[in-house]
Formats: C-alpha cells, sequence, structure tokens
C-alpha cells in the first residue's frame, strides 16, 4: 500500500522510496512530495506575519508590538534570555493564546483568534518543549496523533472496519513509517515510548508534528536535553525538512551554536519587545542583544576580530 504522498527523505524500508534514496543530512537525490490529500489546496510558499503583537496578563505585558516576518522556505530562529516571551509568541502562533492587539497571517490567511485545530489544518505545526507523547503508545500511534485532522473518516465508521477506512487507516501508517524512518526511528516504529531514551522521545514530537502535514513548522527547543551527538543530528534532519519538503521553520532554541549554524534568520526578545533581527553574524555583533545577556555592550569592540567575545557566546 503506497502512502499518500511521495517518500519522506531517509526512508529504505518502503516501497514508496524506491524513488528516493536520501538521508536526514539533507543528500536528498530528489525532493519528495507532500501527502495527495494535501497537494490540491497548496499555493505558493506563503509568509507567516506577525503585525504588532500584544499579549497582557493582567498588569503584566508579556508581548509589546512584536513584529516578525518569517520568509517561505527559511529556518527562522526566536531567541532571548528567560522570561523574553518567547513562548507566548508561540502560544499565540498555535492559538493558545489571545492576543491583545496585532494579528498573525499565513499568506493572505489571518490566523489571530482561531482554534488551535483550526490553525492546525491551516498548516502550523507545532512541536513542544514539554513531551506530552501517551507512555504507553507505540512510537507508531504517537505520530498518528498528527494525522487526526486529515482523517476522513468519522467514529461510527472507524468503529465498524469498513474498507475505505480500513484504507485510509493504512495510508496514514505508511505515511507516518516514511517520518519515522526519516527521523530515524525506524527501527523503533512499534516500540513503546516509555522505552525510549530522551533524544528519541524529542524526535518523536518532532515527528508528530510532522505528521500534521504543515507549511509552517513551529519547534519549541527541539534539541534542550539532548547531547552533541544528537544535537547535531536533528540540526541535521531540520536542513532536510527545510530543504526538501519546503517546509518553514520557525524555532525556539538556547543551544546557539545550533542557531547560528542552521538559521537564516534570528530575532531576538527581550522584555516582550523585539530588540533584533537579522542574519546570525548581525546578531552576534549587535550590541542591543549582547547588552540583554551581559548587562553591558563594553568589550565589543575588544574583540580580536568580527566574532563576539567568548563570554558573549557563552552567556547567549
Amino acid at each position: 500500500m503506497n502512502a499518500p504522498g511521495g517518500p519522506i527523505p531517509g526512508g529504505g524500508s518502503t516501497a514508496t522510496d524506491e524513488t528516493l534514496r536520501s538521508r536526514a543530512d539533507g543528500s536528498a537525490a530528489s525532493p519528495p512530495r507532500r501527502d495527495r490529500n494535501q497537494q490540491s489546496e497548496e499555493q505558493a510558499p506563503q509568509r507567516l506575519r506577525i503585525e504588532g503583537v500584544s499579549v497582557t496578563f493582567g498588569a503584566l505585558k508579556a508581548l509589546s508590538d512584536v513584529s516578525i516576518s518569517v520568509e517561505p522556505g527559511h529556518i527562522h530562529a526566536i531567541i532571548g534570555p528567560n522570561g523574553a516571551g518567547k513562548s507566548t509568541l508561540f502560544n499565540v502562533l498555535s492559538g493558545l493564546y489571545s492576543t491583545s492587539a496585532g494579528k498573525v497571517w499565513l499568506g493572505n490567511t489571518e490566523l489571530t483568534s482561531r482554534r488551535p485545530h483550526q490553525i492546525t489544518e491551516l498548516g502550523i505545526g507545532r512541536a513542544f518543549q514539554n513531551i506530552a507523547l501517551p507512555s504507553h503508545a507505540t512510537v507508531a500511534r504517537s505520530l498518528m496523533l498528527g494525522r487526526h485532522h486529515l482523517t476522513r473518516a468519522g467514529f461510527l465508521r472507524t468503529g465498524l472496519r469498513l474498507p475505505s477506512t480500513i484504507r485510509e487507516q493504512e495510508r496514514h501508517r505508511a505515511r507516518v513509517r516514511e517520518i519515522a524512518e526519516f527521523l530515524g526511528l525506524g527501527d523503533l516504529f512499534d516500540v513503546e515510548v516509555s522505552g525510549l531514551s530522551y533524544g528519541d522521545r524529542k524526535r518523536v514530537e518532532v515527528g508528530r508534528a510532522l505528521a500534521t502535514e504543515p507549511r509552517v513548522l513551529l519547534l519549541d527547543e527541539p534539541v534542550a536535553g539532548m547531547n552533541a551527538t544528537e544535537s547535531s543530528r536533528m540540526a541535521g534532519q531540520l536542513r532536510a525538512i527545510r530543504e526538501s519538503l519546503g517546509v518553514t521553520i520557525l524555532l525556539v532554541e538556547h543551544d546557539m551554536a545550533m542557531v547560528m549554524a542552521i538559521a537564516d534568520r534570528v530575532t531576538v526578545l527581550d522584555f516582550g519587545t523585539v530588540i533584533a533581527s537579522g542574519t546570525p553574524a548581525e546578531i552576534q555583533r549587535d550590541p542591543d542583544v549582547i547588552r540583554a545577556y551581559l548587562g553591558s555592550a563594553d568589550g565589543i569592540s575588544k574583540a580580536p576580530s568580527d566574532a563576539p567575545p567568548t563570554s558573549w557566546r557563552d552567556k547567549l
């Protein structure tokens, strides 16, 4: 049974992988396709626009007039000290928080005030920082959670096990197997999540978000808690998601080595406001960013090269 769309890069154990021999290091032979169920809805790549967004909780202003433009097909990182408003912004984008002011757009579609399931249907997928996968579910079942909004069969038809429903479930299972293979989870496909390492559970969470067939993927600290090898592997997989699938990635991450290595653009938040936005190189030299982390921009001119001082890189 073929999957609903072309192969995810990194496969090798399913029939649908024969046309694509690629790995998560980005060495794709040819780009895969999205799920065919989504292809009729696809348009030109769409820009995610955050326009003047503010969020208040009583007297606390968590976000203040935040404007960010995320170019289609880019990896865009959001960084900042703890309490800067990064998670609040992600909760707005995924429909968990309402804005006090401002709007969010994906292309010409306004996302502001939509419910989380509606935002998922419009092409925004999210992997959460705190893993909340069912501990006794297998990797396969966990990834299938991301297919819920794509399932046409209702509760009654599913319970009756009608032939059309069985075929649909087989297509979804084939698709999530491709995603598992791509993320290096193929051998763990039928293993319970509770038996996985922390790093593998993080990859399952990313896979669940990827299974929603997103146009924009929100990743909240995808390498937090991983060792250097696991982080490097995840960085390669994120590049492959962007380069082979054309998915825009917006990520919050404290691992600055990873951010500076893979991000096309970086936006810095501090106390709920945008203090800088630019390329990784521009951000590392920005006095306002250095001041936000170190409390002073003193010493930046003393750096022996264009690179920021080591203490700045470590603190960031």
